[in-house]
């Protein structure tokens, strides 16, 4: 059985994210790539007639979805499912 995150703690924990846009290969970009080590992205997968849930890491296959770069590491749950986006936490960049 996977494990459920909610979305509520990893803001409380890690702090509040800020969505980032993958304009190039996430490789080729140090900043993703630092943070990806760093255990600090966030994957939010969107499926059509389905609730929003998150993956943590970088999984850039993952269509459509968007990405939350939070500013300290997250937990180091692998199959977890991250449950209850709550949009209204994320940091919008000059905000």
């Amino acid at each position: 059985m996977e494990k459920r995150l909610r979305f509520g703690d990893l803001v409380r924990n890690s702090g509040r994210p800020e969505p980032i846009t993958l304009w190039r290969a996430p490789g080729k970009d140090r900043n993703i790539v630092r943070a990806k080590k760093q255990n600090r992205i966030l994957t939010v997968v969107h499926e059509p007639k389905k609730r929003d849930y998150g993956l943590i890491g970088l999984y850039p296959r993952c269509e459509p979805s968007t990405y939350l770069l939070f500013p300290r590491p997250l937990p180091k749950e692998k199959e977890a499912h991250v449950v209850g986006i709550n949009y209204q936490l994320v940091e919008l960049a000059g905000t």
